[in-house]
């Protein structure tokens, strides 16, 4: 039994990937499940349009007392009609139309805010926010309100104490009248009646809006359902597994098989090669994607308000990434369990750091950022882009663009690295 741990621990020492999975992968998950498992939003981008929009801009940051709220842009010439492009092009969280220029009115009154209900954690911590601003603004105007009432009181009841004073100074007057002239003596001077200005008004108490469906609209998804959020990022989480961890298997099975040579003799490209192995992966993914996006819009009633072609051509580029992820991986091992491990590593980031499941806004700087590297964080931007709010090519240039990116990128290094396995002896490599 003693030989036979001593091999075992030997063979771990020699197999660096699974030495790495035993190590580094605990310690991963620690740090990004530490520092990006985190479903709090805790500040809201708002931009705040309409007229008197500086006025209302500087009226909601003096109620926000907990900085929830960061006013980005303040536009008074735009005005509800422009609220929802804003929203759609995700140039904001959350739009602030200023519906009535009144300083003295309740913010409930002033304001009519539209969320974007595809981005469900801002969304959620945008209605928040505003509510909390709303009540704090509510409150301090009943504190006002009651202020003035108790100063009035207690002015009321000064002005009681003095008409009484003076009732019992006017009986002493009039008794000191009588015996002055019972004898015969000029009657004293009267005493001074109290003042009879009236009593200042009462405010009038207009009590705001406390309902959200009276000053919050949300727009594309009303409801903020988490299945119309989570269905597109589902559908990028699938296409990666398949494309990563499916594909990544089958270059190593010609090594595993013997047959890498033959591949090598042939007078094929290494994109070619690549090519090939990918297109039965490729074409079975296209498959499940549609079969996925059909069974999410009919079972959760997920919309898709945007250009059909449009996500097609996300998902396109989207698989190139992940097939070519996929060879990628399978160049790098040798045995189907490294594949399937390094594979595995590649997707776990993918599925934490994505926004899918943990809005990206949560997550510490250094976390957030390797998101943004991911390939199914910009397909996801895309797909719920194009299934919820509509959005149009313009607008999502930066993710289209970043996903055709990383596909050179990616499969640049797998054409170069399938080329070196070529030349320098296949499964020796």
């Amino acid at each position: 039994m003693r030989a036979v741990v001593i091999k075992e621990f030997r063979e771990l020492a020699r197999d660096r990937r699974t030495l790495a999975m035993l190590v580094v992968m605990p310690v991963l998950l620690l740090v990004i499940f530490g520092y990006a498992a985190n479903f709090a939003v805790d500040t809201v981008s708002a931009t705040v349009v309409g007229p008197g929009a500086s006025t209302l801009a500087g009226d909601l940051e003096a109620a926000d007392t907990d900085d929830a709220l960061e006013i980005v842009a303040v536009d008074p010439a735009l005005g509800p009609g422009d609220a929802q492009g804003l929203l759609r092009d995700r140039r904001s969280d959350l739009v602030i139309v200023a519906v009535r220029d009144d300083p003295d009115a309740a913010l409930a009154d002033r304001i009519h805010a539209y969320l974007d209900g595809s981005n469900l954690f801002s969304a959620q911590a945008g209605q928040r926010t505003l509510m909390e601003i709303v009540a704090t603004d509510a409150r301090d105007r009943v504190a006002d309100v009651r202020s003035q009432v108790e100063e009035t009181r207690a002015e009321a009841e000064q002005r009681q104490a003095d008409m009484e004073r003076f009732a019992d100074r006017m009986a002493d007057y009039r008794t000191e009248m009588t015996r002055a002239l019972a004898a015969g003596q000029a009657p004293p001077a009267p005493p001074s009646p109290p003042a009879t200005d009236a009593l200042p008004d009462l405010p009038d108490i207009e009590v705001p809006a406390m309902d959200p469906d009276d000053f919050i609209t949300v727009a594309f998804n009303p409801d903020l359902t988490t299945s119309w959020v989570m269905v597109p990022g589902l559908i990028g989480l699938i296409l990666t597994f398949i494309g990563t961890v499916i594909t990544s298997i089958g270059l190593v099975r010609e090594r595993e098989a013997g047959t890498l040579e033959q591949l090598a003799v042939m007078p094929l490209r290494p994109a070619a090669i690549i090519l090939g192995k990918i297109s039965p992966y490729f074409l079975v993914a296209l498959l499940d994607m549609i079969v996925i996006s059909a069974l999410g819009i009919i079972l959760f009633d997920v919309p898709f308000v945007g250009s059909g072609w449009l996500f097609a051509l996300a998902a396109l580029i989207f698989l190139f990434v992940v097939l070519g992820l996929g060879v990628l991986v399978s160049t790098l091992s040798q045995t189907t369990g490294q594949a399937i491990q390094m594979a595995v590593m590649l997707v776990m980031p993918q599925v934490l750091l994505s926004g899918i499941i943990f809005p990206l806004e949560s997550m510490a700087a250094g976390v957030r950022w390797i998101g943004y590297l991911l390939p199914l964080t910009w397909f996801n931007a895309v797909a719920q882009g194009v299934m919820l709010r509509g959005a149009d090519l313009g607008s999502l240039l930066l993710p289209l663009g970043i996903l055709a990116g990383q596909a050179l990128v990616i499969f640049g290094a797998a054409t170069t690295r399938m080329g070196w396995i070529l030349t320098h002896g296949g499964a020796r490599s």
